[in-house]
């Protein structure tokens, strides 16, 4: 038997139980998880849960890191057996939020033992996530990007890598505190969308960067007014919703005369499209970033049983450093 978390009923708290563990099937994997962090992503799953699964076999938990103790029939499962690995979830009855997971061993890829445990259980959405970001950046020839929600640990992300790749980037926070943390961090470009002057400060920097992508997860109603001070010929791509708006207004002339796209960005889609050997690249950058000068801030580890109190936490201050729990 393990523990997991399941959600009790829609709307309700996350809970642990037993429940027996998994076996591995052809191509599988069993995961002895060591952590797993709670992510939007996380969260964005757990309150869809109710709309598409059956809520008795649900486990959340995108992604996390551990040791395969058991394998399947097939070649990489066995050569994924004792490593230490990050992984990803392959299906909804089996998440990271438990002791065990199993998955498919093509969801997995080892840790360099210059990264730990914790460190690797985040190496996953937000890396792979920044990468794709750049790549973006790249290969539309923008010169500068603006990310909103900035303070986040994928914010830090993007900055480091858009300064590698010679990228301006304009970040966008909520707040002066975060501003002087974001400054004391190296961060030249700087905006609080909290202040009055915030919409002209952002069309100013914009066309001076010539910033024409923007990359937004929280999706508030003051995205349409963002938009209106993009440079001509800027894409925007909305990759979540943390303002939980279910619309969002944008004004026709504005996208017909300034040539805006707007486009969504969903990472699982991505992986999807870009086939096995783009993938295989992308982890490999991600194991020299995680392995070199790409550090996560933690604040907190929570066991299984104290879930829905590290849910509480990271909510409470999402932009603060992760929030993990530790099996």
């Amino acid at each position: 038997m393990m523990k997991a978390v399941f959600l009790e009923k829609a709307g309700g708290p996350l809970v642990m139980r037993l429940v027996k563990v998994p076996e591995p099937g052809p191509g599988e994997v069993i995961v002895k998880m060591s952590a797993a962090p709670v992510n939007p992503s996380d969260l964005a799953q757990v309150r869809s849960a109710p709309d598409r699964y059956d809520l008795a076999g649900f486990i959340p938990g995108l992604e996390g890191s551990g040791r395969v103790v058991a394998a399947g029939k097939g070649l990489l499962p066995h050569l994924w057996l004792g490593k230490r690995v990050a992984c990803s979830v392959e299906y909804h009855t089996s998440g990271t939020w438990a002791e065990y997971m199993v998955t498919k061993a093509g969801k997995c890829f080892p840790i360099g033992k210059k990264v730990t445990d914790e460190q690797g259980s985040m190496s996953l959405v937000n890396p792979l996530t920044a990468i794709e970001f750049i790549g973006m950046a790249k290969k539309g020839s923008h010169k500068a990007i603006i990310n909103n929600a900035a303070a986040s640990a994928l914010g830090r992300m993007i900055e480091l890598l858009s300064a590698k790749e010679g990228i301006s980037l304009i970040n966008i926070v909520r707040s002066e505190l975060q501003v002087a943390r974001l400054r004391e961090l190296g961060a030249k470009h700087v905006l609080d969308s909290s202040q009055e002057s915030f919409l002209s400060d952002l069309g100013a920097l914009a066309k001076e960067l010539n910033a024409t992508l923007l990359f937004d997860s929280v999706c508030s109603r003051q995205l349409e007014e963002m938009c209106d001070v993009l440079p001509y010929g800027s894409t925007l791509v909305i990759y979540g919703n943390l303002s939980g708006e279910e619309e969002v207004l944008f004004r026709p002339r504005t996208l017909i005369s300034n040539n805006i796209r707007i486009e969504g960005f969903y990472l699982a889609n991505s992986a999807k499209e870009n086939g096995l050997f783009k993938n295989m690249m992308n982890l490999r950058k991600v194991g020299t970033l995680m392995s070199t000068d790409m550090s996560i801030s933690i604040r907190g580890r929570y066991p299984l049983s104290e879930v829905q109190a590290a849910v509480e936490s990271y909510l409470g201050n999402m932009s603060a450093g992760k929030v993990l729990l530790v099996m």
